[in-house]
């Protein structure tokens, strides 16, 4: 209705309605301009990416698992000889684990999808399990990062070494053949 009232008071022609269309055309252009300046940006929509924020040492040591591979590590239940722990054992290895690194305890809850609150006697086994399996990834400091060097299972197992930062971010300087080594009785 507003377009037609403007075009009954401006003489037709082709260069008139041209340039009513093209007004109208740059004047919503204009608004959605001025609309979109009002939206708020986040820093990785203008450039620059927020800072990382530093990793715990375990959520570090996942990291390599997950990226590099896992390590081999001699847990309860493997080796040659399958161990057996009493569930009481297991119960006070993980409040143990709770109460002395709490943030190793929370990386294993995350990693694993686990409810800290309500663990069963088999979750408080991967637990235990995956404790060990972070014990077998050494981080030793270097920097502002760490460095690691460990066995990664197979096939074929290998040996691996580099660096990690605090973030995460992995540099593999070496990754070579190994044997595979048996657990201890």
């Amino acid at each position: 209705m507003w377009f037609s009232e403007v075009s009954k008071t401006l003489p037709a022609g082709p260069q008139v309605v041209a340039s009513s269309v093209r007004n109208v055309v740059v004047g919503l252009a204009l608004l959605c301009v001025c609309a979109c300046g009002a939206v708020a940006r986040t820093a990785s929509t203008t450039g620059t990416a927020p800072a990382p924020s530093p990793l715990s040492a375990a959520d570090l040591q996942y990291r390599l698992i997950d990226t590099v591979g896992a390590p081999v590590s001699c847990e309860l239940s493997q080796g040659p000889v399958v161990r057996s722990e009493d569930p009481a054992d297991v119960a006070r290895m993980v409040a143990a684990l709770r109460a002395q690194d709490p943030a190793e305890f929370d990386a294993i809850v995350r990693h694993e999808h686990l409810n800290a609150a309500s663990l069963s006697p088999a979750d408080d086994l991967r637990v235990v399990g995956q404790a060990s399996v972070l014990a077998a990834v050494k981080l030793t400091p270097q920097g502002s990062g760490y460095g690691f060097a460990y066995e990664v299972q197979g096939p074929p197992t290998a040996e691996v070494s580099g660096t990690i930062d605090a973030t995460g971010a992995i540099h593999l300087a070496t990754r070579a053949a190994a044997p595979r080594r048996l657990c201890p009785l």
